[in-house]
């Protein structure tokens, strides 16, 4: 039996951590290996890799103990000789973990320490307690807030999408990782944290927050009625859950009960999530059998198709998307996009189009292996690129500060348009 697939994503939400990815998050099935050798020669075969599970004492033969000798030499003089206290010996042997790791020039190949593993099951399992702000590791690898979740501390707060986080009550941030840095964002409900932020590069400042439980839904809904146009209907997806498709099936359905005649689907700041429902989704807009992305890994190349179904496979449609878009996002928006079924309007996406499989090791730490990339319908490729609009609209700052929603108000432009035709 196929296996649940997640959408890694390195946008992550403080308080809601489920990486999507990395950072988009860790969730699917996870597979206990009893024989992973044995395991890893049938998925070969059949040109699939394993995407999930908990590797112990995992040793694939390929490295020899006299490959480690020089790493052995130096760590036994480290030992003998240092002048001054050395690190735990498990804190050598992470470090060791991260350094190997770096070597590979793929930042979502990532190492987590128990602790923040620990953390990331929790948010697995819907427990979110933090200031509410999706963040991410921008192009100078500093910590960059994507945007606040709505009527959560963050926004209150005043944080804005592009504030750079440059220290954590007092302590810097720069060459943490991104898990070790939203680590000492996230805290109990109604502890308080300090941020320094900077914005705009202009002078650094200090926002003070109260941590609160972040509930986000998986989907916003609404009709929206003009004196001049006929009701047409705005789904917003927030993430690909488990319950992603049948909550968006069901409000689709609610708006159509209540005369809405088209659809303005919006992907913005949705960090991603399970592949497999990227798939369902998009089988609600797309007829079945219809490409939905290319995967191509290590073993092989893999096609993923739409399945039967669709709850809205011809009406009149359009996709919000911006940079805060990735990783499922884009897979959804790059298939609707290359099937000419939605025009996308807004900010060219994330670019996170590659596929990390979590590994449980024994000590309740987890690596994270990028195992994949994944290209639209037409070959384009994701990662790196993001897809661009067919209708670019920015929406600035201060657009937001003051309420206006010009991405919104083209893509009902656009809408209606179809509406006359």
């Amino acid at each position: 039996m196929k296996q649940q697939r997640s959408c890694l994503i390195d946008i992550l939400v403080i308080g809601f951590l489920g990486l999507f990815l990395s950072v988009g998050g860790f969730i699917g099935g996870w597979v206990s290996y009893g024989n992973i050798n044995a395991l890893l020669d049938r998925q070969r075969a059949d040109n699939r890799v394993i995407e999930n599970g908990e590797a112990h004492g995992f040793y694939d033969g390929e490295f020899e103990p006299e490959d480690l000798k020089v790493f052995w030499e130096a760590l036994g003089l480290l030992r003998e000789h240092f002048y001054g206290e050395l690190p735990p010996e498990e804190e050598i042997t992470y470090a060791a973990i991260r350094g190997v790791l770096q070597t590979t020039g793929d930042q979502f190949t990532t190492f987590v320490n128990p602790e923040h593993a620990k953390m990331l099951e929790e948010d697995i399992q819907g427990e979110f307690e933090g200031i509410g702000a999706t963040v991410r590791m921008n192009a100078d690898n500093l910590l960059e807030i994507v945007a606040p979740i709505p009527n959560s501390p963050a926004e209150a707060a005043g944080l804005r999408p592009g504030d750079v986080v440059l220290a954590v009550d007092g302590q810097s941030i720069r060459g943490l990782t991104l898990m070790e840095a939203v680590a000492l964002i996230r805290g109990p409900r109604g502890s308080s944290v300090t941020l320094t932020i900077q914005r705009d590069g202009g002078e650094p400042f200090d926002v003070t927050i109260v941590r609160d439980r972040i509930e986000i839904p998986t989907v916003e809904a609404r009709l929206i009625e003009s004196e001049t146009h006929p009701p047409v209907g705005y789904v917003k997806l927030n993430e690909f859950n488990a319950k992603a498709t049948d909550q968006l099936r069901a409000a689709i359905q609610d708006l159509r009960d209540q005369g809405a005649q088209g659809f303005i689907f919006d992907l913005r700041n949705n960090p991603g999530g399970l592949l497999s429902q990227a798939i369902r989704v998009s089988s609600q807009f797309l007829p079945e059998d219809s490409l939905v992305l290319i995967e191509r890994g290590k073993f092989g190349e893999e096609e993923h198709r739409a399945v039967a179904g669709g709850i809205w496979v011809e009406g009149p449609l359009v996709v919000l998307v911006n940079n805060g878009s990735a990783s499922a996002s884009e897979i959804v928006a790059g298939a609707l996009q290359d099937h000419q079924r939605a025009p996308l309007v807004g900010e060219t996406t994330f670019g996170k189009g590659s596929v990390q499989a979590p590994y449980t090791l024994s000590d309740g730490s987890s690596l994270r292996v990028t195992i994949a990339r994944w290209f639209t319908p037409n070959g384009r490729a994701i990662h790196g690129e993001g897809i661009t609009p067919d209708i670019f609209v920015e929406r600035t700052p201060e657009d937001e500060s003051n309420q206006r929603d010009p991405q919104l108000d083209r893509a009902l432009e656009e809408l209606y348009h179809q509406l006359e035709q």
